[in-house]
């Protein structure tokens, strides 16, 4: 409820044959649903709410500028449930948001560092630290995290790492 709050979550293996998903409800247009990154280096995973849709944005090959975005959906802020997947199957990336998919492929993102769990730093799921950063390096990526924190309610999060053995997300 306060302007600063996040949840944490245990560290996402998103190699290669990764998935993540979960449920969201909201009456708010704009704010950050999921967030991971390999520790402000230059990858990164974001998932937001952007004008009622939902909108994928990643960075994963190797800290070179490959950045992928996919938009989904419209009219997801009239506060009943939306189901969220991110998929990942070698070098494309598959959004699926209420059973319709978008999928965008970057070339080289098989071999991203998210496959390295000491890398990866946490998932964040409604907004991240106060004033997190990530080192964009000349990308044209915004070098802070959105700060457009989520107002309105998560749940079933569950997390499909290189295993393909589905480990729901404890606090």
């Amino acid at each position: 409820g306060e302007p600063n709050t996040y949840a944490r979550f245990p560290i996402w293996n998103a190699c290669i044959n990764a998935s993540v998903s979960f449920e969201f409800k909201t009456t708010q247009s704009d704010g950050l649903l999921m967030y991971t990154d390999n520790n402000g280096r230059y990858d990164f995973f974001e998932v937001m709410v952007k004008d009622g849709s939902v909108r994928l944005r990643l960075n994963v090959i190797d800290e070179q500028d490959g950045s992928v975005e996919i938009i989904l959906g419209n009219n997801l802020n009239d506060n009943r449930w939306h189901s969220v997947e991110v998929k990942r199957k070698h070098f494309e990336t598959i959004l699926q948001v209420d059973g319709t998919s978008s999928s965008k492929v970057a070339f080289g993102s098989d071999s991203t560092v998210f496959r390295d769990r000491n890398k990866n730093n946490y998932v964040y799921f409604g907004g991240v630290p106060l004033g997190y950063r990530r080192d964009s390096r000349g990308s044209q990526q915004d070098e802070t995290v959105s700060d457009q924190k989520f107002e309105g309610d998560l749940r079933n999060i569950l997390y499909f790492n290189c295993t393909c053995i589905p480990e729901r997300a404890e606090v």
